[in-house]
């Protein structure tokens, strides 16, 4: 990948396993880690577990846009500044779509 969009990168997959390995994957390709056993263990499983105001990048294999808004909003603002916002997400609602990036399996396997 050669320059970040500075939008939230979204992978799309109802499969917990495919998901985890999109992120994974993506994580790679943003060179945020050389191999897959590295990313998933900076992998979180819920954007809650991250400290977002001290946060150099987010890797989250399980994020829900309609459950906060304002957690939303601040994911958008840091990749608007330019840090790596990488979440998986069973389906992106449309009235996200403008905020992100999206990756289907057959983009990344």
């Amino acid at each position: 990948m050669s320059k970040k969009n500075n939008k939230i990168m979204t992978c799309i997959s109802p499969d917990n396993n495919q998901r985890t390995n999109m992120v994974c994957e993506l994580a790679m390709r943003c060179r945020l880690a050389t191999i897959r056993s590295d990313a998933r263990k900076i992998l979180k499983h819920s954007v809650y577990d991250i400290e977002l105001s001290e946060a150099y990048y987010v890797l989250v294999d399980d994020f829900n846009f309609r459950e906060s808004p304002s957690t939303t909003q601040r994911l958008y603002e840091l990749a608007a500044r330019g840090i790596a916002v990488i979440v998986g997400c069973r389906k992106l609602p449309r009235e996200f779509e403008f905020l992100c990036d999206t990756y289907y399996p057959e983009h990344l396997m």
